[in-house]
């Protein structure tokens, strides 16, 4: 498989939820980068498929809500989640992305400093 990443991964486990119209379902954020995150899920995702993302960033207590689309999806085999996928990000904050790498770089240089 050729390596499509054109920016940096950093990676993070963040709660978060999937939001359909009045329904909404938890997964995980397993990486964050300038584009996009990287999600594990119980449930299906599609490639192509809209997506409104409510994520936790631990210690702070204002979530990150994002839309973006499903660049790739496929099967997981791990214990947590069923499906995994990348998701481009369509429309997120400059806030927000500062935010999230506050967290990351705290977590990156400051062993335990992001806890």
């Amino acid at each position: 498989m050729s390596e499509k990443r054109r920016y940096m991964r950093f990676n993070v486990i963040m709660d978060a939820i999937l939001k359909r119209g009045d329904s909404s379902k938890k997964l995980k954020v397993n990486n964050f980068s300038k584009e996009g995150v990287g999600l594990l899920s119980r449930e299906p995702l599609e490639e192509g498929q809209e997506l409104e993302i409510e994520m936790t960033i631990p210690g702070d207590n204002v979530p990150v809500i994002f839309n973006g689309e499903v660049a790739w999806a496929a099967s997981s085999t791990s214990d947590t989640a069923d499906y995994k996928g990348g998701v481009h990000f369509k429309n997120i904050s400059n806030e927000d992305k500062s935010r999230i790498l506050e967290y990351i770089y705290r977590k990156w240089i400051i062993p335990g400093g992001a806890e």
